[in-house]
């Protein structure tokens, strides 16, 4: 039996069409891939910042933790010559300074925080990096699952950002993730 067309027919069924079918999981998986790269996705891995005063803060959502040992912090605040990649950093308007904080969480929950200040040095036209030390340390606070810490960030004059920083899993910690008080 054939229809108005010419396709076959059996028990007034059209047959089954691979090549529709395979265009539909296509169409299907190029949705899923935009909903994935939407903005609203994007949004929730990009790093947050806070402005007051001409600086900025700027915080990685997902932070990675660095260190599970103070020892492997401290030797490498001492011997690293170059500036590291950090998850939290200030940006200083004046006097221009870039200053970067690493984390260390070791096994009794102890959040250790590594700082890094690079200065503006006119002559070269870059940042040189300054100072290189453990700026804090923060015991964790009580949290049904995992870790948590609150850690005070000056920005400027008028304003002090608490981050809350949560790991989901005990020790070691490879990654925590950092929500603000001024951010939505």
């Amino acid at each position: 039996m054939q229809n108005a067309a010419g396709a076959h027919l059996v028990s007034g069924h059209p047959p089954k069409m691979p090549a529709l079918r395979l265009s539909i999981q296509c169409l299907l998986g190029a949705v899923a891939s935009l909903v994935a790269a939407s903005p609203a996705a994007a949004a929730d891995r990009a790093p947050f910042r806070v402005q007051s005063g001409g600086n900025e803060l700027i915080v990685v959502r997902e932070a990675p933790v660095a260190y599970t040992r103070l020892e492997q912090l401290v030797e490498d605040l001492r011997r690293s010559p170059e500036p590291r990649a950090a998850p939290i950093r200030v940006v200083r308007a004046s006097p221009p300074e870039l200053i970067d904080y690493v984390l260390c969480v070791t096994r009794d929950g102890t959040l250790v925080v590594g700082e890094q200040i690079q200065t503006f040095d006119p002559g070269a036209r870059r940042y040189v990096v300054t100072k290189r030390a453990i700026a804090r340390s923060y015991r964790p606070l009580d949290a049904p699952e995992g870790w948590r810490w609150l850690v005070e960030v000056v920005l400027s004059r008028e304003t002090k950002v608490t981050l809350e920083l949560r790991a989901r899993e005990l020790w070691p910690v490879d990654g925590v993730t950092v929500t603000s008080d001024h951010v939505p």
